[in-house]
């Protein structure tokens, strides 16, 4: 995609401009728009010898740190042999070298490009390296670099071997904030106007500051709706690239939007009021499965809008409507395996989550049963079946897949984990081999936990409830199998050959 030239006004503020004649950002300054000095021939026409072997060498380190999954990484045109070559990019600017190498961002844009294009599927990186070849020192797209950067190296605790802490996310941050303050970026109209404060609550999100994730979050959304991204209208006449590019960016805002709310009960604002991105604009099939996946994480928080999240009324609260979401929400028991892992937990375990957030408001608000017949979804013991159906899930990913959705997936797990603890110290209708097989289901949830290790406030709420409920997790022989645990339900009612003694402990006969 070409950029247009920028006028002689946009230039010397270093902002962005249309090439139009006026430009909008001319017309609404008072300023004259000219494009009367001759553009220079972009450059230089690759980095220092050392700077491409630091690049190489961060690129290894990384790599070593935190497996690549093989994915397509993209929707438009995105493919390894677009990707930024080493050779196009500018030296390092002097404004920010003393914080990072140009070999620091580059690595970190290739690592956003192998882990989390597949969670946030917004950024093309060829596209943003083109940029920043054609004018290294433009501040909107510093900002947004950085802040792709920050959010990437912060949800993967990232670590970079020329710097002595785990702090270089930190560092991209701060420097996206500082280039945002070198231009009207309130005035800017530009989608990367949404994007940097979105990748920046990434960033704050994975840090655990919460106020300011949320401010950033909120003003992502303002723009979106500022710029009519919520509207249908705003994309007739557009290419079909610059159209995906910008429905994704919605849908990625509504799906943060709403996953932000329900996990610290703040407000939405975006509604459903645009189509998805078509399918036409996938080059091929790894990109196709891309979007579907990103499409079915999407449908799973609009089927809960109006209970869940925008809910005025307890009528929405009937029985009926919940037993119907329920179902909405299983309708599938298999995501396809051939889905990238990383999208393929996400939405997997948010699937899982929504349905026992379901549940906990079914309890609340209608009659639960504990008796066999009915729906299962409305027993006290449904928690146990939604938590084998997330273990056998996540047992089917590499851990790295779960690492890779950062705070956001423990806080899910968190969720599972006490609501299944709620029902094996509260409900009496569990039978003996349901409470065997749900104590180790537990289990393995607490060292998934304890592994991902990110919100630490979550995991010792766990510890603190399982030491108050005087449960016993250490099992006096070797765990079954996944597979042997997440049985059919009349393998379940019936026994499997496991029971437990007097004191909880697991034994196999």
């Amino acid at each position: 995609m070409t950029r247009p030239r920028a006028c002689d006004a946009c230039a010397l503020r270093k902002v962005r401009c249309t090439g139009q004649q006026p430009c909008p950002n001319c017309t609404r300054t008072g300023f004259k728009c000219s494009y009367a000095k001759q553009p220079r021939k972009s450059g230089p026409k690759g980095p220092r010898r050392s700077t491409r072997a630091r690049v190489h060498q961060q690129l290894e380190t990384l790599s070593k740190e935190i497996p690549a999954v093989p994915v397509c990484l993209n929707i438009d045109s995105q493919d390894p042999s677009t990707s930024p070559q080493i050779d196009s990019f500018p030296s390092s600017s002097p404004e920010w070298k003393r914080a990072f190498t140009l070999s620091d961002v580059l690595a970190y844009l290739e690592t956003y490009r192998a882990r989390m294009y597949p969670v946030w599927p917004v950024i093309d990186v060829a596209r943003l390296g083109a940029e920043l070849e054609a004018d290294g020192t433009d501040y909107e797209t510093c900002a947004l670099a950085f802040a792709v950067c920050a959010g990437t190296g912060a949800q993967l605790q990232l670590k970079s071997s020329n710097q002595p802490s785990n702090d270089l996310a930190d560092h991209f941050a701060t420097e996206s904030e500082r280039h945002r303050l070198k231009y009207e970026y309130r005035e800017s109209s530009t989608i990367e106007a949404i994007l940097i404060p979105l990748f920046l609550h990434f960033y704050y999100g994975a840090r655990g500051k919460r106020l300011t994730a949320s401010f950033l979050l909120r003003e992502a959304v303002s723009i979106c709706q500022l710029l009519g991204l919520d509207k249908e209208e705003t994309y007739h006449g557009l290419d079909m690239e610059e159209e995906s590019y910008r429905r994704r960016t919605f849908w990625l805002l509504y799906v943060t939007e709403r996953g932000h709310a329900m996990q610290h009960g703040t407000p939405v604002c975006l509604t459903k009021s645009i189509a998805l991105a078509r399918q036409e604009a996938c080059g091929n099939q790894n990109s196709s499965q891309l979007l579907q996946a990103f499409h079915s994480l999407t449908h799973l928080f609009a089927s809960v809008d109006g209970v869940l999240v925008n809910s005025e009324t307890s009528s929405n609260y009937s029985m009926e409507i919940l037993v119907r979401i329920q179902h909405e929400l299983r309708r599938y028991e298999q995501w396809p395996l051939e889905w990238n892992e990383v999208q393929r937990s996400d939405v997997s375990i948010t699937q899982h989550w929504l349905r026992m957030l379901v549940w906990q408001l079914s309890l609340s608000n209608v009659s639960l049963s504990s008796e066999p017949g009915g729906d299962d979804s409305m027993s006290f013991t449904y928690p146990a079946r939604v938590s084998r159906d997330a273990l056998r899930d996540i047992s089917s990913v590499s851990f790295d897949a779960l690492v890779a959705h950062g705070p956001g997936m423990q806080a899910k797990l968190c969720d599972i984990t006490n609501t299944l603890l709620d029902v094996m110290t509260c409900v009496h209708s569990l039978t003996p081999e349901m409470f065997v097989q749900a104590r180790h289901v537990l289990h393995e949830f607490c060292c998934y936990l304890a592994r991902l290790n990110g919100n630490r406030e979550g995991l010792d709420w766990v510890r603190k409830r399982l030491v108050e409920s005087n449960l016993l997790l250490e099992p006096v022989t070797e765990l079954p199998a996944i597979a042997e645990l997440i049985d059919d339900e009349e393998d379940l009612m019936e026994g499997n050959g496991e029971v437990y003694d007097s004191n909880n402990s697991y034994v196999i006969r």
